[in-house]
């Protein structure tokens, strides 16, 4: 199991279009076998935190987002609310 995150910043006045957006998607990465997660830090409201837990590697992930329409279209809208993404791929040991 992988769990792979995207931290990124959004400011506060386009944070609610954006959730909306990501909510969205949520049946989509189900149907990719990716369990998708959404989190603010409640300290830095505009930082945020998306994780999918998946079987797939960060290879695979990453040859998703660039070959399915629609993971590309989630990843473009996270990069135009936010321009600078943070990708990290753990694995789980225990």
């Amino acid at each position: 199991m992988n769990l792979i995150t995207l931290t990124f910043e959004v400011a506060v006045e386009k944070q609610a279009e954006f959730i909306g957006k990501i909510e969205a998607y949520r049946e989509y990465w189900d149907e990719k076998d990716c369990v998708l997660s959404l989190f603010r830090d409640a300290t830095h409201k505009n930082r945020f935190i998306q994780m999918f837990l998946t079987e797939k590697g960060v290879d695979d992930f990453t040859a998703l987002i660039h070959s399915d329409s629609g993971a590309k279209i989630m990843f473009d809208e996270i990069k135009q609310a936010a321009g600078h993404i943070v990708v990290s791929c753990m694995e789980r040991v225990v």
